[in-house]
């Protein structure tokens, strides 16, 4: 592992893993490095605690315990100097048992530096020493013992003196020049120790600075690097999402990686894209529609999923709806146009018929023209036959023939009145016809909306119309209805004076009575026909009315077939679902 890779990381590595990788490798090295610089100052915590522990137990120790050694040695050899040169048999017996109680300290002393002193040679050594000294204080114990106290010390203080300054003096100096040996290598243990810690603390420092920069530089560099491979496709990824709240949806994102931002770009611009594909969609579809194709929906239903299959439904159920709207609409104006092609047919029928019913209203009215003229006539014959009653015969032979020709007359003003009535009834059928038509168009337009506003004024005022043809055939039937009554009465009335005529003979004064009765009747016939001709004058008035509303009928119904066909034309613009 290189010292570049310890302060340092690869963007290309660190862009193909997640995130959460990515903070838990950062903080995993980090931690490392920092648990190697505690570690370090815990080892060299430990090492200073266990090196002052060292230098106290051991060294510090050694040092202290050699000293008492030398200290009791010294002791020793002054209690065993003093007995010996002391006058006073007292101090004597005391400084003798100095001497004594020293060599057990020793062995402690030696007991207590093995325990902190591993050169088993040098112990050895000091061991040997004292075991010497102890059996050399015996004898020197002896020798007190064996002599007596004079003025000038023990009776045998020669030979006390000799076995001191020879083998006790040498003894003791063997014991000093061995306890200087474990002081000579008990130092260098402490230098050697005390070294190997300088040491190790100066590696731990080393250690521990190598580690603290190198973690300040790899959190430097992790830092900016870390920063930039996640801020760097944050800031990417908001730019888009905020140019996609703005209504862009052209966008490219170029941030590629295998962690959980480089997902979200991908998503994003997967997603980006679907929506510019579904946008372009709907617009094609919007088009298509507004071009007046409302066979199908979108061409891409496998566009939408999830939330936006509404969007698909909404543009299925849209041209569903409009394509059904549109297709009722064509068979409306199918029906319209039918209907109108009908209508303007029977208001054609109606114009024709209004002719007809003229033309045979003018022949009635020339025919009641005649009836009353016959009539006033038949009442001046009837007013001379009074005067005349001498010339009875022949005016009943002339009135019998007038009579005939009032008969014949009758008969003809029956027979027209026949054909008016039949006339009045065709116009009723018409006006039925027409009124039936007017209710359909009146439907239609009702279904056909706004567009159907038109056809439906149309059809309100043809079923105007149509009341008032009905209206005015009732008038007209009524009007013949008395007209015949009339000429009914008028024919017993022909028929009476028919009878008189046959009696005129057997008596003047019956047929001057008669012909008074023939003469009133005859005036109310004649008073009779005027009404009957005012009220042929009224049909003719209606008749000719209706001649002129058939025909605005007929127009109307032209311009309304011309209108259903421009429908038709605009509508076959439109294709629909069959």
């Amino acid at each position: 592992m290189s010292i570049k890779s310890l302060v340092s990381t690869d963007v290309e590595k660190l862009k193909s893993i997640k995130v959460n990788d990515k903070m838990a490798s950062t903080f995993k090295r980090i931690f490392i490095y920092i648990a190697i610089v505690v570690g370090s100052l815990i080892i060299t915590g430990a090492a200073a605690v266990v090196g002052f522990r060292n230098m106290y137990r051991i060294y510090y120790m050694q040092d202290n315990l050699q000293g008492e050694i030398r200290i009791n040695v010294q002791a020793y050899m002054k209690a065993s100097w003093w007995a010996l040169t002391t006058r006073n048999e007292e101090t004597q017996t005391e400084q003798i048992a100095n001497i004594q109680e020293k060599i057990p300290e020793l062995q402690a002393n030696l007991d207590d530096l093995s325990e902190v002193y591993t050169n088993q040679t040098n112990l050895t050594a000091v061991q040997n020493d004292i075991n010497t000294l102890s059996t050399l204080t015996d004898q020197v114990v002896e020798l007190f013992a064996a002599g007596t106290m004079t003025e000038t010390g023990p009776s045998n203080s020669d030979e006390i003196y000799d076995l001191m300054n020879g083998d006790v003096t040498t003894t003791v100096k063997a014991l000093a020049s061995d306890l200087k040996a474990v002081s000579q290598d008990s130092f260098s243990q402490a230098e050697t120790a005390f070294n190997s810690f300088i040491i190790l603390l100066y590696v731990m420092a080393v250690i521990s600075i190598i580690t603290i920069v190198t973690t300040i530089l790899y959190i430097k560099d992790i830092s900016k690097k870390l920063g930039g491979s996640i801020l760097g496709p944050v800031v990417e990824i908001s730019k888009a999402a905020d140019d996609m709240s703005n209504g862009i949806l052209d966008i490219e994102i170029n941030y590629k990686s295998e962690d959980e931002l480089g997902k979200m770009a991908s998503d994003l611009d997967r997603a980006t894209t679907n929506i510019k594909e579904i946008v372009e969609d709907i617009s094609v579809t919007l088009d298509r529609v507004a071009g007046g194709d409302f066979t199908h929906g979108t061409d891409n239903p496998e566009l939408y999923k999830a939330d936006y299959i509404p969007i698909r439904e909404s543009l299925e159920n849209i041209t569903n709806k409009l394509s059904e709207t549109i297709g009722r609409v064509r068979e409306s104006s199918s029906q319209v146009s039918q209907g109108a092609s009908n209508m303007s047919q029977g208001a054609s029928d109606l114009a024709n018929g209004a002719t007809d019913q003229a033309a045979a209203v003018q022949e009635l009215t020339a025919s009641v023209a005649t009836v009353t003229e016959q009539t006033k006539e038949m009442a001046d014959s009837a007013q001379q036959g009074i005067d005349m009653a001498e010339r009875a015969k022949s005016d009943a032979e002339n009135s019998a023939h007038k009579m005939k020709l009032v008969t014949d007359a009758m008969t003809r003003i029956t027979e027209a009145s026949n054909q008016i009535e039949q006339v009045t009834n065709e116009i009723e059928s018409i006006a039925k016809q027409t009124q039936l038509l007017a209710l359909n168009a009146s439907i239609e337009a009702a279904r056909a909306g706004d567009a159907g506003k038109g056809f439906a004024v149309v059809a309100e005022e043809i079923s105007a119309l149509a009341n008032e043809s009905t209206e005015a055939a009732k008038n007209t039937h009524q009007l013949i209805s008395d007209t015949m009554e009339e000429i009914r009465n008028g024919n017993i009335v022909v028929d009476e004076t028919k009878e008189a005529l046959l009696v005129v003979q057997e008596t003047v004064n019956s047929v001057t009575e008669m012909m008074q009765e023939s003469g009133a009747m005859a005036q109310n016939q004649a008073e009779a026909m005027e009404e009957i001709s005012k009220g042929i004058d009224q049909i003719s008035n209606v008749v000719q009315n209706n001649s002129a509303t058939a025909e605005e009928s007929s127009a109307v119904s032209l311009e309304l077939s011309e209108q259903s066909e421009s429908l038709n034309e605009l509508i076959s613009q439109f294709s629909v679902k069959e």
